[in-house]
């Protein structure tokens, strides 16, 4: 970083107001614990002013993981939370494939980045348990530190905004292609070749004139609020706009490691005891609990890679847990850092991750590869906040929407195991998209 850590402690203020006040600044990224009340929802950042940024419209992992290692600054400034400056980027899946030396046969969309990672010294922290928050900062050539917080503080309240007009979201598929796609890969897990795979599907709308994507972000934290939620400006007026509820592999500066994927699936209701009966059907599910076990077993297999030997346990198995509009059985995997291994490392060893991939990983790949009618794009990658202690947190990007100058496009889609029937898969789906893309598609044609 370019000098010494400033920090400095403001009143309380809601994240998201912050947000609102800088969004129009380029490169702003807004990592939002947005499930108000959620013990999984512990800190959130609003970072402006990146001091250096690499952006990719093309390439491998090799070539991702190359520009975090050129742009990470390690110290050893220690702050109230975890992140006081750092990288905060995003990962497309499309990187994944190269990862395990998969060659995909889907054209690459040339309006989405494969990676955006900027360096940041100017970051809005916000501890939401305590309701503290801090402004952390580093001066640069031009600027003490304190005179650019003052300068961030001195942003102006948003003018009132327009509301987000009715968008018409096509679905690629619909319900007899879809059928199709998870017949074609129960046949490849009849055949032996797979246990396992996530099979999605894509949803694109037109983007209006004059849509304000930080409005769009606010509407959709306020339908599904979620623990790992985020709004990256991508550049060119391109912005990711995630309502993520899984965190992907986060590790602390002493490198303890956690992982906790999701699988399985319910809807919320409105009438506490559906709710509470949907909640029920999910645990005692033993679909969806194999499910969960098999992708547990393959990040165990993941973060032993760059684990100590011996270290890496399971302290939760498919636990039931409720989001804003859907069930989820959630596990944890824990494990901790051999020597001489760091943050970059754990992403290079667990990058694509096994929830959105399936076991075994290569070969699930392949098959996703060959059955999805679309390429994934930064679907399914992972948005990922690195701090110049080395400790880091990521989410994988689901429940999201990502905005190019002409579209919106979103994804959606579920592990398909031995004795999934289609029907089911094609309603998880739709409980977990259709909170994001509200209101639903259009019935007629195929959305």
């Amino acid at each position: 970083m370019s000098g010494p850590l400033t920090i400095r402690q403001l009143p309380w203020n809601d994240p998201a107001d912050w947000f609102a006040r800088l969004a129009d600044r380029p490169g702003i990224a807004f990592l939002d614990s947005a499930a108000e009340g959620d013990p999984r929802s512990a800190a959130s950042y609003v970072a402006v002013d990146p001091a250096e940024e690499v952006i990719l419209a093309g390439g491998s992992i090799d070539d991702a993981l190359a520009a975090l290692r050129h742009l990470h600054r390690p110290d050893h400034a220690q702050g109230p939370l975890p992140f006081t400056g750092g990288l905060i980027g995003l990962l497309s899946y499309e990187l994944g494939p190269s990862a395990l030396g998969v060659a995909s046969r889907h054209p690459h969309d040339p309006e989405l980045p494969v990676l955006v990672v900027r360096r940041y010294d100017l970051v809005l922290g916000f501890d939401h348990q305590a309701r503290r928050c801090w402004a952390f900062a580093r001066p640069r050539a031009d600027m003490s530190a304190d005179e650019r917080i003052d300068d961030l503080l001195g942003a102006a309240a948003p003018t009132t905004e327009a509301a987000t007009p009715p968008l018409r979201w096509i679905e690629e598929t619909g319900p007899e292609r879809h059928a199709a796609m998870l017949a074609a890969t129960l046949a490849y897990i009849a055949a032996g070749d797979i246990y396992q795979a996530n099979i999605s599907t894509r949803f694109v709308a037109d983007r209006p004139p004059g849509l304000s994507l930080a409005g769009a972000y606010r509407a959709l934290r306020h339908r599904t609020p979620a623990p790992f939620a985020a709004y990256l400006d991508l550049g060119g007026s391109r912005a990711l706009l995630s309502a993520s509820p899984e965190r992907f592999v986060q590790c602390d500066a002493a490198g303890a490691i956690e992982t906790r994927p999701i699988k399985g699936t319910a809807p919320r209701a409105a009438d506490p005891g559906e709710d509470r009966r949907n909640g029920e059907r999910l645990a005692r599910s033993a679909k969806d609990r194999a499910e969960n076990l098999m992708i547990c077993d393959l990040l165990r297999n993941d973060l032993s890679i760059v684990a100590e030997e011996g270290s890496v346990t399971v302290s939760q198995l498919a636990r039931l847990e409720g989001f804003a509009s859907v069930w989820h059985l959630v596990s944890a995997v824990h494990g901790r850092l051999r020597p001489g291994h760091d943050a970059i490392d754990l992403i290079a060893a667990t990058f694509p991750g096994g929830s959105i991939t399936g076991a075994p990983k290569r070969r699930a790949v392949e098959i996703i590869d060959a059955i999805e009618d679309s390429g994934r794009g930064p679907f399914f990658g992972i948005v990922f906040a690195l701090a110049t202690t080395g400790a880091m947190d990521s989410s994988i990007i689901i429940r999201s929407i990502a905005a190019t100058p002409t579209r919106l496009v979103a994804r959606a889609g579920g592990g398909i195991v031995a004795d999934s029937i289609p029907a089911a898969e094609y309603a998880e789906l739709r409980a977990k998209i259709d909170p994001v893309i509200a209101p639903a598609p259009s019935s007629s044609g195929n959305g």
